[in-house]
């Protein structure tokens, strides 16, 4: 039987100490059975990071992701699995207003996380102009170097690669801006209206590369559950490196994801550079 106590030792276990902010991807169900269910996890978390910390958890449209900025309302229901419905209701949590990638923060800097989202600065994107946006959540958690904790989920529900993608595509964009060509080279990538051509990170491929820069995250066990914590300033950053290298290793191939399409996307776009 899990405790509050189980939670907090494996959370410290990870490195994380008082005053972090940690951002959480979950399956409450791998932890086996807990002794008071969902508020043992948080309450685990928040005694690890004490009253200076911030406990973040994702809290996404996902069902009905086609139709998410027509359905959405702040108090709609989070799609990214029990916990995160939980902790979005507890009381002294906090939601940012966005409809498809929303965070639910308690703790110290939870107003200042969540009072904007898609506001100002909005960024051209897959899913949309302000989910990754400037005033954002993810860039706030970026800035402050979060520590993002995988409990009983794989590298694959890392969202921070998404906010990776959106920094890149702004710089790509950016540099060809007053382009006779930049209408027709934004309407080939990918939008929420239709399918093109995208640098989607493959999230599987970050831990080889992480540690060849000589990082390998921490990890920690509670109940039946591991428990991973990566720091998201590195994991960023080390998207970044890859994607401006061109490294095939870091994008995710796919039948709908055309790497070699991507990369000729990549050649048009250096030769406006000329």
């Amino acid at each position: 039987m899990v405790t509050r106590q189980d939670v907090e030792k494996a959370v410290k276990d990870l490195g994380i100490k008082k005053g972090d902010v940690v951002l959480v991807h979950s399956s409450f169900k791998s932890l086996g059975p807990v002794e008071n269910g969902a508020e043992d996890v948080i309450s685990g978390f928040l005694d690890a990071i004490g009253e200076e910390g911030t406990l973040v958890f994702p809290c996404f449209t996902q069902k009905d992701f086609a139709t998410a900025y027509e359905t959405w309302h702040i108090d709609k229901p989070s799609d990214t699995g029990y916990l995160t419905n939980y902790f979005r209701l507890r009381e002294g949590s906090i939601r940012s207003d966005q409809a498809t990638h929303s965070v639910a923060a308690c703790g110290k800097l939870a107003k200042e996380l969540t009072k904007t989202h898609g506001h100002t600065h909005k960024r051209f994107g897959t899913m949309g102009d302000t989910p990754f946006s400037a005033d954002s959540p993810w860039e706030k958690m970026y800035n402050l170097d979060a520590k993002v904790v995988l409990l009983g989920v794989d590298e694959m529900k890392i969202t921070f690669r998404h906010y990776a993608e959106y920094l890149y595509m702004e710089e790509l964009l950016k540099a060809i801006e007053g382009k006779p060509e930049y209408d027709e080279m934004k309407d080939r990538l990918w939008q929420m209206s239709h399918r093109g051509v995208w640098p989607h990170i493959y999230n599987k491929a970050m831990p080889e590369l992480l540690l060849e820069k000589g990082y390998r995250p921490a990890t920690s066990t509670c109940g039946d559950a591991t428990f991973t914590s990566f720091d998201s300033k590195i994991f960023v950053d080390t998207c970044m490196e890859h994607l401006r290298s061109k490294d095939r290793r870091i994008m995710w191939s796919s039948e709908i994801f055309d790497v070699d399409a991507w990369m000729q996307w990549l050649e048009d776009w250096q030769a406006l550079q000329a």
